[in-house]
């Protein structure tokens, strides 16, 4: 498979819990010519697995609601409803990171974990890339309140009816 792309520049603007960079690129036009410099600030993302969290004797799945500071320039809710997810560790396999944050974030253990996608969010602006799995678990009455304290967590954990 040939090259679709060269990268002709890529610079780092900022290292912190993420990165940017800053990339110049030329890419393969559909007519084979390459395109003109294009100059694009990547987010550095993350490398993600993420859970629906199902119970299917009860058919109920789990959502997580935690304040998400990409929210406070909108007129929205800043606490999202979300389903499991976190950056995969070091040595980590996705699956193993899955099933790791689905107790962390809402204490319930996974029976059974089943792949649905892989996939770039926001690929037009990001390097994260995700792992989509299905959680079989059992879920429980009422609300939980989980998360690691050390990474400033505070998440709702609420079971909600499918239908």
């Amino acid at each position: 498979m040939t090259t679709k792309f060269k990268i002709l520049s890529k610079k780092n603007l900022y290292d912190g819990f993420f990165k940017m960079n800053e990339v110049k690129i030329k890419y393969r036009k559909y007519d084979g010519n390459w395109s003109n410099e294009v100059t694009r600030e990547l987010f550095g993302g993350a490398q993600v697995s993420a859970v629906l969290p199902y119970d299917p004797i009860k058919n109920e799945i789990i959502l997580l609601q935690q304040f998400r500071a990409g929210t406070i320039s909108k007129k929205y809710d800043n606490y999202l409803f979300e389903i499991v997810a976190g950056i995969i560790d070091k040595g980590e396999t996705p699956e193993q990171a899955a099933i790791r944050e689905c107790l962390e974030e809402t204490g319930c253990h996974v029976k059974k974990l089943t792949p649905i996608q892989s996939y770039f969010p926001a690929p037009g602006s990001s390097e994260s890339f995700y792992h989509l799995f299905l959680g079989e678990i059992k879920t429980f009455e009422g609300t939980r309140i989980m998360g690691i304290e050390s990474e400033n967590e505070d998440i709702k954990v609420e079971s909600f009816d499918v239908d």
